[in-house]
């Protein structure tokens, strides 16, 4: 799960652990640098979930509810 933290003006501390691995990772990255990562990482979502859209076909006149 990650975690961050503001550190210093400008600036935020990053963190990653993996408790599977029992591994951990840190980084600073700019204010810049942080609403790029996010950028990227939301425009890559959006993407696979646009590339895995399924348009439904269009329904039989039948399969219409007339209004009560």
């Amino acid at each position: 799960m990650g975690r961050g933290c503001r550190t210093r003006p400008g600036a935020y501390r990053f963190g990653l652990s993996c408790w599977w691995h029992e591994a951990q990772w840190s980084k600073t990255v700019t204010v810049v640098e942080a609403a790029m990562l996010v950028r990227e990482f939301v425009d890559q979502v959006l993407a696979a979930a646009q590339a895995g859209a399924v348009v439904p076909a269009p329904r039989a006149a039948s399969d219409t509810p007339s209004p009560a």
